[in-house]
C-alpha cells in the first residue's frame, strides 16, 4: 500500500545556524547544489527505485526561488511516477508546510486508508532495498508503536569511500504512523528527542553520508566502527548505481 511518504529536503532555505546564503548554494564548480543533485541521483533516488515494496512516495520539499536551471531538474524527477516536488521554505511542522504535505498525499495516494506512515531523509541518505519493508513491519498503531528510530547505521565517507558501523540509539532514522486527522510529521521534532522505539537491526538498512559540508554528520564518524565492505558488497546492500 501506498501509505509511507518520504519528506526528502532538497534545498529549501531554512532560519538555521548551519544553513549557508542563498546564493552560496549555487556558486562555484561544482556547487553545493550539483553535488547534493549528484548524490542523490547516484545513492538515494537509486535506493528509492529498487525498493522489494514500492509503495511509497517521496515529497522532494525545495525553495520557491531555486534558479530556473535547477528548479528544472529537481521538477524531472517527477517523471519517475513516485515523486512529487513541493515548493516551500516553511518551517517543519508548521500549519502551512503541514497542510501542503496532507493535501498533496491525498491527492496522489492510490489507497483509502486513514493511516499514514511518514519517514524523513536528507539528499545525503541511503536506505537499503528492504528499507521500506522494514519500516512498515516495524509500526503499528495496533501495537502501540508509533515511532520508531533505526539503530543501527552505516556511515559512508563520500570522500575517501570508507565505512564504519554506529549504534545509534537516537538516531536521524526516524518513521511515525499515526492518523491523517492527528498526523505525526517526523520532522517537526528534533533528532535526539523524537521519544521512538530505538531498532537494532540484524545488518544496517540505512546509511549516512560523511562529507566535509556536515559538521553534524562529522561529528558521529569517530564513534562508528571501523568495517571493510567491498564495492560490490557496498553496491548489493544499497543497489548503488555506478
Amino acid at each position: 500500500m501506498d501509505n509511507h511518504v518520504i519528506l526528502l529536503r532538497v534545498n529549501q532555505y531554512i532560519d538555521h545556524p548551519t544553513q549557508k546564503n542563498r546564493n552560496a548554494l549555487y556558486e562555484g564548480n561544482p556547487s553545493w547544489i550539483d553535488i547534493r543533485l549528484n548524490w542523490l541521483e547516484k545513492y538515494l533516488l537509486h535506493n528509492l527505485q529498487t525498493q522489494q515494496d514500492k509503495g511509497l512516495w517521496c515529497f522532494m520539499l525545495s525553495d520557491p526561488e531555486t534558479p530556473e536551471i535547477y528548479k528544472n531538474r529537481i521538477k524531472k524527477y517527477e517523471d519517475l511516477g513516485f515523486i512529487k516536488v513541493l515548493e516551500t521554505n516553511h518551517g517543519d511542522g508548521d500549519e502551512y508546510s503541514d497542510k501542503l504535505i496532507l493535501d498533496t498525499y491525498k491527492s496522489v495516494r492510490k489507497n483509502n486508508s486513514d493511516e499514514i506512515i511518514c519517514s524523513r531523509l536528507d539528499t545525503d541518505d541511503m536506505v537499503g532495498p528492504y528499507w521500506n519493508v522494514a519500516v512498515k513491519q516495524m509500526l503499528s498503531l495496533e501495537n502501540n508503536v508509533k515511532r520508531v528510530s533505526l539503530e543501527t547505521v552505516l556511515l559512508y565517507n563520500f570522500i575517501n569511500e570508507e565505512t564504519r558501523v554506529i549504534k545509534f540509539s537516537k538516531g536521524s532514522f526516524v518513521s511515525t504512523i499515526s492518523k491523517l486527522d492527528n498526523w505525526d510529521n517526523p520532522r517537526s521534532f528534533p533528532h535526539g528527542s523524537s521519544e521512538a522505539l530505538s531498532v537494532d537491526t540484524e545488518y544496517p538498512l540505512v546509511c549516512m553520508g560523511i562529507h566535509d559540508n556536515n559538521v553534524t554528520n562529522q561529528n558521529w564518524w569517530p564513534a562508528g566502527a571501523r568495517v571493510n565492505i567491498e564495492k560490490n558488497q557496498f553496491d548489493q546492500m544499497f543497489k548503488i548505481k555506478r
